[in-house]
């Protein structure tokens, strides 16, 4: 008889412990899941440009805490001069950027604050499934210092 009693107990702990494994296995694989979800991030472009000029130098903001020296530069720390708005969406493409917005500002001139320059400011965005991903292939001037 005490055989068949353990043997039962035996069992029901072996149920219980298959259970506890499957729901487990089951969380796992759903928090897994859902890590990999794509998800959109944005970021904000804009150049060093007066009306009327080539672009020069982008700027790039993603939300970083440090903004200084965010300025584009190449896998040498090197500053990227852009011709145009469009080349700096070039750029910016083939690192999974798409264009969401544009628009022009007003900056006053440090020479003049009566007189103002226009800066063309770009809103892109990116899916991502990790925020590494966000400065993927980009390169800016602070976090080339900082290598």
């Amino acid at each position: 008889m005490f055989v068949v009693i353990n043997f039962v107990i035996s069992k029901q702990k072996h149920n219980t412990m298959k259970k506890l494994t499957t729901l487990l296995l089951a969380t796992l694989i759903s928090l897994s899941a859902m890590a990999q979800q794509p998800y959109k991030v944005y970021c904000s472009v804009w150049g060093n440009n007066a009306a009327g000029s080539t672009m020069g130098y982008a700027y790039i903001g993603y939300g970083q805490q440090d903004r200084a020296g965010n300025w584009l530069v190449d896998s040498n720390g090197k500053g990227i001069y852009f011709n145009s708005v469009i080349s700096v969406l070039n750029h910016l493409s083939k690192h999974g950027w798409q264009l969401e917005a544009a628009y022009d500002t007003q900056i006053p001139r440090l020479s003049d604050s009566t007189k103002y320059d226009t800066r063309q400011v770009l809103y892109l965005s990116k899916m991502i499934t990790s925020d590494e991903e966000i400065i993927e292939g980009i390169y800016t001037k602070n976090m080339y210092k900082n290598r």
